[in-house]
């Protein structure tokens, strides 16, 4: 039994970090409260009504492009802004995942 849990304790080390969630909370059913916009198209910084892990509501939460290319990272944080705008003005919600250092957005999904 100890060589077992051995080999699983190895087996979860040897595991990459690109595999393990990149992410520290997760929110659902959120209302956008403030889009920072002077940041554009290189960022997108807005509010949420909640707690967003260690970030507490009203904290400026921020989404950076994805993507290799500044280009396509550009074009992606447009994409989210308008998402963000979107879900502001209908007073929808989303659902997003990210990590407490930096207050960093992963992913966002519109609900």
């Amino acid at each position: 039994m100890k060589k077992l849990l051995a080999f699983l304790a190895t087996c979860a080390m040897a595991v990459p970090a690109s595999t393990q969630p990149a992410y520290d909370w997760q929110i659902s059913n959120v209302h956008i409260t403030a889009i920072e916009a002077t940041y554009m198209p290189t960022a997108v910084l807005f509010t949420v009504d909640t707690n967003a892990g260690a970030c507490g509501a009203g904290t400026w939460l921020k989404w950076n492009g994805i993507d290799a290319d500044q280009a396509t990272a550009q074009a992606n944080n447009k994409a989210i802004y308008a998402l963000l705008l979107a879900s502001k003005l209908s007073g929808s919600t989303v659902r997003m995942f990210g990590s407490n250092a930096g207050c960093l957005v992963k992913f966002i999904y519109s609900a």
